[in-house]
This record gives structure tokens, C-alpha cells and sequence, in this order.
């Protein structure tokens, strides 16, 4: 059979924590630097976490998305438990106080 005739390949997809639903009550913490909202991470329990960075960051506000975006990334394929990754973004960010509120909405649907 012709190479091009041939199924596709699987694509290596790295491992990442589950994402909620954005349904429900859930937690949610605002990510800032300074007065900029760098964005929101939120879970439902420890085992579903949300990340949504905002657009159109300034560079220092840009540092910390990557970084939260590299805690996570690199956690999950690691194996480190949801909680370990959690804590340690909130050890190396500035961010309001956790709040427990509907995520309903939460982006912007």
C-alpha cells in the first residue's frame, strides 16, 4: 500500500488534568499581577481544574500565564496530584482569596 494510502498515525497528546464542565458550584481563584487579571483558575473537587487566561496580557501579566500554563502542563504529565499543582501556582502568584461561586458563565458562554 502507498504511503499516502496508509491510516494516519497517532498523535502523541501529552497528559493534562481533567477539565470541569464549568457547571455548578465550583471554586475560583482570580490570577493577577498588580490591579491586571491575568486570569481565572478554578476547580470543582480535586480532580477537574479550569484555566482561562485573559487576552491581550501585558508582558509581566504574560510571564505568569505561561508559568501557571508550565505548573500545569508539567504536573500532569509528571503525575503530580491536582492538589500538589494547585498549591504550588498559589505559592508563586499573586491572586485574590479562593471564592466559591457558580462557574456558570465563568467563560463568557
Amino acid at each position: 500500500m502507498p504511503w499516502h494510502e496508509q491510516p494516519m498515525e497517532l498523535a502523541y497528546a501529552p497528559r493534562r488534568y481533567p477539565t470541569h464542565d464549568y457547571s455548578g458550584e465550583g471554586e475560583i481563584v482570580t490570577i493577577r499581577v498588580g490591579p491586571e487579571v491575568v486570569g481565572h483558575l478554578s476547580r470543582k473537587g480535586w480532580a477537574e481544574v479550569g484555566w482561562l487566561p485573559r487576552p491581550d496580557l501585558s508582558q509581566a501579566a504574560d510571564t505568569v500565564r505561561v508559568m501557571v500554563n508550565d505548573i500545569l502542563h508539567e504536573g500532569a504529565a509528571d503525575g503530580v496530584e491536582l492538589v500538589t499543582a494547585w498549591a504550588e501556582i498559589l505559592n508563586h502568584t499573586q491572586h485574590d482569596a479562593p471564592k466559591t461561586a457558580p462557574l456558570d458563565g465563568l467563560r463568557g458562554d
